[in-house]
């Protein structure tokens, strides 16, 4: 399958910054949790093992999309197959509410402890908290460790950044006005916004407009109509680059009911409503970077079930997992490689369809970083 040059220019970027691993669909988003080779200095916080019924605790400090859910859905099925019951609260976007259940969850009784997203300062109380306790405590999504924690699952969010931020740049050929949305205060979504900041750099024909904003696609929507009334002519806004798919959905909206598909759109995560979005009529979102978030929530679970039977060894600070970027070109074959074949149907798209309409010649290539060992 012939690789477009844009994607081969990325791949070869990343794999020079960072080194990486490239491997063909498959090779670690379906069987047991498995992480990218390779692993960095060694976690301080110890693990002890714990006597009687593994009993869980997961804390999300929201459930509101498919990564949250499917980290959820990943950890509760290691967690079932150890034999282990788990119990899950939701902060609903609130980091108080978070940290509140957390404490419910201490004193409710657990051996373990998952945190999904949250920020590593405020949270590193209460997971003091639980380490006192005893409880083995793994974070997922946090970009950074939490001191007391064995460690923090997730995609790497530089090299995501990377992806996403060059397929965006290669889509308006390097020129032009780009607005970006994230919110600001938002840990890893601050993270992926410096890299596209630092990559615009080595292009002095992009002009950067940020646009704060929250967790909600409605408003993001508002904002970028708001942008489009402002800027009414074919040509004034190159493109739009959104911190993740969901809140990104709000710009895609307001793009195509203003019928300015021009505006090109890039965005990471790679959601079940990510593709519907990407195969869309007239839609200007033309690129994702797709994370196996039921991995990263099957890697955190396989820790912690090995941390509370005494079984774990060194972890790295932060344990990364795979991505791949998906276009219209390879998105059949990125969204099965998420999802599987059957996803078609729970789509409710015509894959028949899409593939006679977009030529599917561009290869999943799936990347994780590679580490010296310790």
């Amino acid at each position: 399958m012939k690789i477009r040059s844009s994607l081969i220019a990325a791949v070869a970027l990343l794999v020079a910054a960072t080194g990486c691993t490239l491997s063909t669909p498959g090779a670690s988003s379906t069987g047991s949790p498995s992480t990218a080779p390779g692993t960095a200095a060694p976690s301080t916080a110890g693990s002890a093992p714990v006597s009687g019924p593994l009993r869980v605790g997961i804390a999300s400090r929201e459930i509101v999309n498919d990564y949250n859910r499917d980290i959820i859905a990943g950890a509760q099925a290691v967690i079932k197959k150890a034999g282990g019951t788990s119990t899950v609260t939701d902060g609903q976007g609130n980091q108080t509410n978070q940290i509140n259940n957390i404490e419910s969850l201490i004193n409710s009784g657990v051996n373990g402890l998952i945190i999904q997203l949250g920020d590593p300062g405020q949270l590193a109380p209460v997971v003091a908290k639980a380490r006192a306790k005893g409880i083995n405590v793994v974070t997922t999504s946090i970009g950074s460790q939490v001191s007391g924690t064995l460690t923090d699952v997730g995609g790497d969010e530089e090299l995501m950044a990377e992806m996403m931020g060059r397929a965006l740049l290669s889509s308006i050929n390097y020129q032009g006005d780009v607005y970006a949305f994230w919110v600001p205060g938002a840990p890893l979504l601050e993270t992926r916004l410096r890299v596209f900041q630092a990559m615009l750099k080595n292009y002095p024909k992009v002009k950067l407009h940020l646009e704060p904003s929250d967790f909600s696609p409605a408003k993001v929507q508002s904002q970028m109509q708001a942008v489009l009334t402002a800027h009414p002519n074919k040509g004034d806004i190159a493109g739009v680059w959104g911190a993740y798919d969901q809140m990104t959905s709000g710009a895609v909206q307001a793009i195509q009911q203003a019928r300015r598909s021009e505006i090109k759109v890039t965005s990471i995560d790679g959601d079940r409503a990510t593709f519907p979005m990407l195969y869309g009529a007239d839609s200007p979102f033309v690129a994702t970077v797709v994370q196996n978030a039921q991995n990263i929530g099957g890697i955190a679970a396989d820790i912690l079930v090995k941390a509370v039977n005494g079984q774990s060894a060194n972890l790295p600070p932060s344990t990364y997992t795979t991505a791949w970027l998906a276009t219209r070109n390879n998105g059949v074959a990125a969204a099965e490689e998420r999802y599987g074949s059957g996803f078609w149907a729970q789509a409710k798209l015509d894959k028949a369809a899409i593939e006679k309409r977009y030529a599917q010649n561009q290869k999943v290539v799936i990347v994780s970083p590679v580490l010296p060992a310790s």
